[in-house]
């Protein structure tokens, strides 16, 4: 296990932590400490997220662990989150659904890629949609720390979803599109 492996399992055990925080944040009045709390563990687990990566290319220690559990501790993080933001009444139904939604997604075709012998990497366009997340998470964690009923808050909170819900969407949709052959020969294989 090298480093940049460590700080994946960390930021696995941060979200644990978080789902901690989070719970206690979902019964008003919120401790204002404990949302600062939950503001912090998620930007220093999310600053982990970019710090693994430099270290494995800087340090060219880049690992099949670390393709594979990398962005599944980053969808961790980011739907443990989210849901807590849910719970709280800052987040729309539709819009934790499809942020879900195209995680399972994602992550199934990585399993069908991974029988086939193939590790699938992040790709750009999912890192634009990891960072778009992780600042949605961000704005709402401040706003649970904050006030939830501040108005301007609200109204960048809301600009946020949308722009993350058009990126996940579209980085879902991108993924499909890429591995489509690979699924289809799987489906043909198991049709036989």
């Amino acid at each position: 296990m090298t480093v940049p492996d460590w700080l994946t399992i960390g930021r696995v055990f941060a979200t644990f932590v978080l789902l901690i925080l989070l719970q206690a944040c979902a019964h008003p009045p919120v401790p204002v400490w404990t949302a600062w709390l939950a503001v912090a563990l998620f930007v220093g687990a999310a600053l982990t997220d970019w710090l693994d990566g430099h270290l494995a290319r800087l340090w060219r220690i880049e690992s099949d662990f670390g393709r594979l559990f990398d962005p599944l501790a980053d969808k961790l993080l980011v739907a443990v989150t989210f849901i807590g933001l849910l719970g709280a009444g800052l987040l729309p139904v539709w819009f934790v659904s499809l942020v879900v939604a195209r995680e399972f997604l994602i992550t199934g075709i990585r399993l069908v890629a991974g029988q086939k012998g193939v590790v699938l990497a992040a790709e750009n366009v999912g890192k634009h949609k990891t960072v778009t997340q992780m600042v949605t998470a961000i704005i709402g964690l401040l706003l649970l720390a904050v006030d939830p009923l501040m108005p301007y808050g609200r109204n960048l909170l809301n600009l946020a979803v949308w722009v993350t819900a058009v990126i996940t969407a579209g980085s879902g949709l991108y993924y499909l599109k890429s591995n489509y052959p690979l699924l289809v020969a799987t489906a043909r294989r198991h049709c036989r």
